[in-house]
């Protein structure tokens, strides 16, 4: 697990394939200030389709009907209260907004890097291996 400001990176990598292109799962555990010994899961780390060799940080969000239209509300968002900045707004300002965002992603991104290059141990002979952390 990767460890930063008091949150810990969790990640769980994608061994069979399914979906196509899905590397990992990763969850956030704060491990110090007010929300230690919580987590939130539903991060995803994927493949760029357009680049296989790079890979991308899905953030957790649950799908909903308006209208017969489809539609996503984010679980995970900043949450700066100034609105965001128009696309023409220069680097330096959007990298201020963005900041902490990207910090999440960052973490996330070298935690799956540090997971990825490390080898898978064998289960021993006879022995079950589980990935599951459920205590029951």
């Amino acid at each position: 697990m990767k460890d930063e400001h008091g949150v810990q990176v969790k990640i769980t990598m994608n061994h069979r394939g399914d979906p196509p292109g899905k590397l990992a799962d990763a969850e956030l555990h704060w491990t110090s200030g007010p929300l230690a010994g919580n987590c939130l899961i539903g991060f995803g780390v994927w493949e760029k389709r357009e680049r296989p060799s790079e890979i991308s940080v899905t953030m957790p969000s649950r799908q909903f009907l308006s209208g017969g239209e489809k539609r996503t509300f984010k679980l995970f968002r900043l949450s700066n209260p100034n609105p965001a900045p128009p696309d023409d707004a220069p680097r330096d300002v959007k990298d201020a907004y963005y900041g902490p965002w990207r910090n999440v992603v960052r973490l996330i991104a070298e935690a799956y890097t540090d997971a990825a290059s490390t080898p898978v141990e064998e289960a021993p002979a006879g022995q079950a291996s589980s990935t599951d952390d459920i205590p029951f």
